[in-house]
């Protein structure tokens, strides 16, 4: 979470590293339009729970839906860590890959369901009830693979959990994107 000088320190501003370089970092989304380079930002965090890759992950599926996939690019560095194969199933404009990042397009997805041992999702909180359908599940049966989804809801109390408004339905009960998450078992939802 983060905010600049002038923001309302109440209504921070999500932000995903994306990047990490000597001296900086680069976030995703994008930073707000009032945010310059060299605005001075007071950050929060890192809240929540993040992905966590399992150690005998062999083949690895990133699927962002309906954005970008620059919150996924974190995961690349510590699949090849691993020996991880990888692939990205997105329809979003795609910047710069490193070649050992196979790209497809959604409608590929069920195929790599097969393919995967494990699921690294980016989806926005409005898409959780229609998940499993755009996965190729139906609601009756599961997944034939693990994976995480990093749900995207806005944040407006960065992370004191008092406001509700990243509330989402799990399996038990309710769970809250700034405490709970943003990152949660696919099983789980």
């Amino acid at each position: 979470m983060g905010y600049a000088p002038g923001d309302d320190p109440v209504l921070a501003e999500p932000l995903f590293l994306a990047e990490q370089a000597p001296g900086g970092f680069w976030a995703a989304p994008s930073a707000p339009r009032g945010w310059v380079p060299g605005t001075e930002l007071s950050l929060r965090g890192p809240l929540g729970r993040g992905f966590r890759l399992p150690a005998e992950m062999r083949r690895l599926a990133l699927v962002a839906l309906d954005a970008g996939v620059e919150r996924l690019l974190p995961l690349i560095a510590p699949a090849l860590a691993q020996n991880a194969a990888m692939a990205l199933f997105t329809d979003a404009p795609l910047p710069p890959l490193p070649s050992v990042l196979e790209a497809f397009p959604l409608e590929e997805l069920p195929v790599a369901l097969s393919w995967a041992d494990f699921l690294a999702l980016d989806v926005p909180l409005p898409a959780l009830p229609e998940l499993l359908s755009r996965l190729g599940a139906g609601d009756d049966q599961p997944l034939p693979v693990a994976g995480q989804v990093l749900v995207r809801a806005a944040m407006p109390c960065a992370g004191v959990g008092a406001c509700g408004v990243c509330a989402l339905p799990v399996r038990r009960g309710w769970k809250l994107a700034c405490s709970d998450g943003p990152v949660f078992d696919l099983g789980d939802l």
